[in-house]
């Protein structure tokens, strides 16, 4: 995503919302809703800690910003509509990165609010395919974005090993 190059891990400290905040807003029976989305962590830092022992891959700590849709939820400039310019995109990206924001994606708010209403300990390990600072569209191999996309499983898998002693 924001100022991170391809392959690097996003091990999320916070999903936020496309205003940057902490939150998920939702209509509950015609109500509006506000649920945290924080996330553990304790497993912030154990995971961290995993990436530093497997020292395959760049690994950062940063926000997920989660949006409502791919194109101008995510300041693209590439979707059928676009209401805006490449200047207010940068500047919007760019704030984006100022707010700590590493990684942009369309599912963390949910997973992390979710899991927080139910007393779950709850981590998000995405992998930027992309740095959005520099444009829209991928360029990467496919060979190339099927090692990326594993990277986040073999940290999560030896997370999982680690625990369970096996690591």
């Amino acid at each position: 995503m924001t100022g991170l190059e391809p392959g690097s891990v996003v091990i999320t400290r916070q999903a936020v919302d496309a205003c940057f905040k902490p939150e998920l807003e939702q209509m509950v029976l015609g109500k509006r809703v506000v649920r945290s989305t924080d996330l553990d962590q304790q497993l912030v830092q154990e995971l961290m800690q995993c990436s530093t022992e497997l020292g395959e891959f760049t690994t950062v700590v940063g926000n997920t910003m989660c949006t409502m849709d791919f194109y101008e939820g995510q300041g693209r400039l590439d979707g059928a509509l676009c209401s805006y310019t490449e200047k207010d995109k940068q500047a919007y990206l760019q704030a984006a990165y100022a707010a700590g924001i590493r990684n942009i994606e369309m599912e963390s708010s949910v997973f992390a609010a979710m899991c927080s209403a139910c007393g779950l300990r709850a981590a998000v390990v995405c992998v930027a395919l992309l740095n959005r600072l520099e444009g829209d569209q991928i360029s990467s191999a496919h060979e190339v974005l099927v090692e990326y996309q594993e990277r986040p499983q073999r940290l999560v898998g030896y997370f999982i090993k680690k625990r369970l002693g096996k690591a």
